[in-house]
């Protein structure tokens, strides 16, 4: 019985050892000569040892012999086997590997369940060697997959929590630039974010003071006990710029320093700057553009060294962006309002009276001092009271204001309507009621209001109280026209009797007249003459300042009467000679205009008048008539001497009324009213009249006037 128990045993045994999935091996300890092996393990070496030592061959052999000649590339040595086997003989102490990882050439790296247990005899020593082993490669990848996948999901959340304190921090400054233009407080919001999601040391926004040639700390948070440091960083002259911050502003790229105490080892830090003092790590500095202007620095230093394509540094950038766009837009908004302020301090010192209109409801929105006087309000009832709502008062002038002849006049906010429906209005009589009964005469002025995108927001009144000078101007032509009737009745007393004694000499051809006689009593008619011109011209002139100047025009043939003039003129002059030049004109032709045939007179005979009297040795005079290529309903003609010229500096002032030059000869008479009313004469006629000349070398004026539309000539012309 007992010996068929054992071979029992030994047979369970047996079968135990083959058919188990566990790979088993029984190896000797001195030579590690593999003496019995299971299936499974049989198999293992099949699967991973060279052809040779398959089925069952490698029974018999150490395993040193395993990796001679090995086309496959196993290292027994190097994969740790023979490392194990080795200790375990010599210690007695059992080997055990979770993952043992076994490299072979053809499968790469397998990993393994291993155990290698000392047998023992009875003395003690370690005879066998006992090895098991199963493939666990499978669950190992597995297991790498599931913490690879791990690694790479705590990344990406690293990135999404990294990423949304990065949206925070730029969408709470985003914000703030929206919600406020002081500089100030979207500084501190920005620092503050920072600080929150980035856990940043210190953190400080200095802004560039060009004009001072420093960097001012606009605001900072730094850590108790770094007063000091602030204090230091509170005004930067561009000389003491920390060689980083003045190459982060010269480059326009932000500067990231991942280590500054390794910065200050390489040179590239200062060792005694307060930053790195203060043994902070990281070092961020973003400049701050916007557009081309600089705007100042954002900074920020970190106890831990950073990365250079951290989220640290694009955060701050991103931010930069909208802090830059911030301290510009809060930069422009000051300037602006300093300007505005500069703008309204000068218009309430202003003596004229200025008014701004709102097209939206009518109101006015400013009023200077000189207003308020003017139209006897206060500064706050003219920004309350819409300006339609104003007192028109009657549209008669003002006792006391007799020169406007009793016209009516409109009152002063007609003008302002007229602007805010987009007409320019220059220089209107009107008339102002005031609320104590006073009427006031004011010379107004008003264009319309345009915003950038053209959309008409409002109008701008000036005007200014004329009602004195009225006054005085209305005396001054009472004036005149007395000294008119007063001064006509012995003028035409002198010329009737010098008249009827030159008659009187003609007749009696037997009275001995003396030359002395003859000149004197030419001379008495041709200066009554002189003097009714003189006359008539200062009556013109109180007519044109009336507006009561009025024209009697008709068609007449410009070149006839321009033959006329000259006819006339060559008679009085004997030093000058005075010629028609006619340029696509011929002799024969007639030129129609619209004019008023005496005042047209007048006009040339003034203007070649002068030509004679400012060219004192003679010399050519010509008078020329072309029909302007460029205006073909317009004639130009031209008037031109070789006499002294006119002073470039004279020019723009010479048909202004009463207007000498003070470079003439004293004994050249004048009143320098006669090109005034050239000009007046011309403009009234719908033309224009200047001058053109160098000095020394004569002048030449030129007078357009338009063509009559009912000339037949003209027509075929054209």
């Amino acid at each position: 019985m007992n010996t068929y128990t054992g071979l029992m045993a030994t047979q369970l045994s047996s079968m135990m050892l083959r058919y188990t999935p566990v790979g088993l091996a029984v190896f000797d300890a001195q030579n590690f000569c593999l003496l019995e092996a299971n299936q499974a393990y049989l198999a293992l070496l099949d699967a991973y040892l060279d052809p040779r030592w398959h089925n069952g061959r490698a029974l018999g052999v150490s395993i040193t012999e395993w990796g001679v000649d090995n086309d496959w590339g196993i290292d027994v040595e190097a994969n740790g086997v023979l490392p194990a086997f080795r200790q375990v003989a010599e210690s007695g102490e059992p080997y055990r590997s979770s993952e043992f990882a076994f490299l072979t050439a053809k499968q790469g790296t397998t990993y393994w369940n291993w155990a290698v247990d000392p047998v023992q005899d009875e003395e003690g020593h370690i005879t066998h060697l006992i090895h098991t082993t199963s493939e666990i490669t499978e669950q190992v990848q597995q297991r790498q997959r599931m913490e690879s996948a791990q690694r790479q999901l705590r990344r990406e959340n690293q990135q999404v929590e990294a990423e949304k304190k990065r949206l925070e921090v730029v969408g709470t400054i985003a914000r703030g630039v929206q919600e406020t233009l002081d500089a100030t407080r979207i500084g501190n919001m920005a620092l503050e974010a920072i600080r929150t999601h980035f856990q940043a040391n210190t953190a400080c926004l200095h802004i560039d003071k060009p004009e001072q040639k420093v960097m001012r700390l606009l605001c900072a948070h730094t850590p108790p006990g770094f007063e000091r440091l602030q204090r230091q960083m509170s005004t930067i002259p561009y000389e003491r710029m920390m060689p980083l911050t003045r190459l982060a502003f010269s480059h326009r790229e932000p500067i990231v320093v991942e280590d500054l105490q390794e910065a200050v080892v390489s040179g590239k830090a200062q060792k005694n700057h307060p930053i790195v003092l203060s043994g902070d790590r990281g070092y961020i500095c973003v400049p701050l553009w916007f557009g081309d202007h600089f705007e100042g620095t954002l900074c920020a230093t970190f106890d831990h060294p950073i990365s250079l394509d951290g989220v640290e540094k694009s955060t701050l950038i991103e931010s930069g962006v909208h802090i830059a766009a911030g301290l510009a837009h809060a930069r422009l908004i000051t300037q602006i309002g300093r300007e505005h302020n500069r703008l309204r301090s000068i218009l309430d010192q202003l003596p004229e009276a200025i008014l701004i209109a709102e097209v939206s409801d009518g109101s006015i929105s400013y009023a200077n001092p000189a207003a308020a006087q003017l139209l006897g309000y206060t500064l706050d009832e003219l920004v309350t009271i819409p300006f339609h709502h104003y007192s028109h008062g009657p549209s008669t002038p003002p006792q006391g204001t007799p020169h406007l002849n009793n016209q009516r006049l409109p009152p002063w906010n007609f003008v302002v309507i007229r602007a805010l429906c987009g007409e320019t209005v220059h220089s209107k009589e009107t008339l102002v009621a005031r609320p104590d009964g006073k009427r006031i005469i004011t010379l107004t002025s008003s264009a319309p209001l345009y915003a950038d995108n053209g959309i008409m927001t409002g109008a701008m009144i000036v005007f200014q109280d004329v009602t004195e000078q009225k006054s005085l101007e209305q005396h001054k032509n009472e004036f005149l026209a007395i000294i008119n009737h007063e001064l006509r009745t012995p003028i035409t007393v002198i010329q009737g009797f010098t008249e009827i004694l030159q008659i009187k000499l003609t007749q009696e051809k037997n009275v001995p007249l003396d030359s002395l006689t003859h000149y004197a009593l030419t001379s008495i008619s041709e200066q009554s003459q002189h003097l009714t011109r003189l006359i008539d011209e200062m009556l013109d002139i109180s007519r044109i300042e009336q507006a009561q100047f009025a024209l009697q025009c008709a068609s007449h043939d410009l070149l006839q009467l321009l033959r006329q003039v000259i006819g006339g003129q060559n008679i009085t002059t004997r030093l000058h000679q005075i010629s028609l030049k006619l340029e696509g004109l011929s002799a024969h032709d007639q030129l129609f205009v619209s004019i008023d045939e005496k005042r047209i007179t007048q006009v040339f005979n003034n203007l070649i008048s002068n030509a004679i009297k400012y060219s004192p040795a003679g010399g050519k005079i010509e008078v020329g008539v072309r029909i302007a290529s460029s205006s073909p309903d317009e004639v130009l003609i031209w008037v031109k001497d070789e006499g002294i010229g006119i002073p470039s500096g004279d020019i723009a002032h010479i048909f202004k009324r009463f207007y000498r030059s003070p470079h003439l000869d004293p004994s050249i008479s004048g009143f320098g009213i006669g090109l005034y009313l050239v000009k007046e004469v011309i403009t009234h006629h719908r033309g224009r009249i200047w001058v053109e000349s160098t000095e020394g070398k004569g002048a030449t004026f030129f007078v357009t006037l338009p063509l009559a539309v009912t000339d037949p000539q003209l027509q075929a012309k054209k």
